[in-house]
């Protein structure tokens, strides 16, 4: 029973140290999370949450209200520099005219709000939202009128002379070739940079993650992988999880080495979002990207 009670003090003093840290990682960054294009206050809004959920005790609580109203004011500060064009949201103006369509006097010291009133705000609003239209009853029948019949034109059929006829040309192949030709030469281009990085690490895997992401933009990281893929197809690529920290790690590999090893391919389908494009750049401390574009 003693072990028991042990056990869960250490994993609440654990808690407490990480939720510390996390508050004051967020009092460090106070101007740059109330940036409104910062996108890293997502990432600290999940990490909140997975610490919440193991919350016990009122310690712990304590300090997750701290965390709670940090992240709530950047929300707020965020919220403000929003703007639609030439005007810009603020939640004081917002609130005011809620009030003032509610007939509702500030200047008083208790307040004039009633339920009545947030039942009339909320009538006059129902307007706004699209609603299916109601059903309602036919009491006649409705007008028809015949329409007039059309008479068929016959159309005399013309003799097509041999002479007068022109070689049908297409592009669609055109096309086709030239995009397959850039594809080609994008997946060439992933190759490389795998093999240069590869040398320069002393021939040892790389981290599959650190590889194929792009810091800058969320689409070429897709594309990184969707090249990476044709590689593996190709068996110039072999992709597999380390026991050591359970990341997918990837090498480039020879022919030969790959029909000497006995066939184990599998294959998965991964889904990935903006979120955790995100999060995975900020956890690994992703500054630029490995894999470089075309024509640098």
């Amino acid at each position: 029973m003693e072990t028991v009670v042990s056990k869960e003090a250490t994993n609440q003093a654990e808690l407490r140290i990480m939720y510390r840290k996390l508050l004051h990682e967020l009092q460090e960054r106070q101007e740059e999370l109330g940036n409104i294009e910062n996108y890293q206050l997502v990432g600290f809004m999940h990490d909140s949450q997975e610490l919440f959920d193991k919350v016990t005790g009122p310690q712990e609580a304590v300090i997750d209200a701290k965390v709670m109203k940090l992240l709530a004011k950047f929300v707020r500060m965020q919220a403000e520099q929003m703007s639609s064009n030439i005007t810009q949201f603020t939640y004081q103006e917002y609130a005011g005219k809620l009030l003032a369509s509610m007939q509702v006097d500030r200047s008083q010291q208790v307040t004039s709000m009633t339920s009545m009133k947030m039942i009339r705000l909320g009538h006059q609003l129902k307007t706004r939202f699209r609603r299916s239209p109601p059903l309602t009853f036919l009491y006649g029948a409705v007008d028809f009128t015949q329409p007039p019949v059309k008479e068929k034109v016959i159309r005399t059929r013309q003799a097509c002379r041999v002479e007068d006829l022109v070689e049908t040309v297409s592009n669609t192949v055109t096309v086709v070739e030239r995009t397959e030709n850039q594809t080609e030469q994008l997946v060439t281009q992933v190759f490389r940079s795998l093999v240069i990085k590869y040398k320069e690490t002393g021939r040892m895997p790389l981290d599959y993650f650190r590889f194929v992401m792009d810091p800058d933009s969320f689409g070429t990281s897709i594309e990184n992988i969707f090249h990476v893929s044709f590689l593996v197809k190709e068996g110039k690529v072999a992709i597999f999880v380390s026991k050591e920290t359970g990341l997918p790690m990837i090498m480039p590999v020879r022919s030969n080495y790959m029909q000497g090893q006995e066939e184990n391919k599998d294959q998965l389908v991964m889904n990935i979002c903006m979120e955790d494009w995100v999060r995975i750049v900020d956890r690994l401390g992703i500054e630029e990207s490995v894999i470089k574009k075309m024509g640098k």
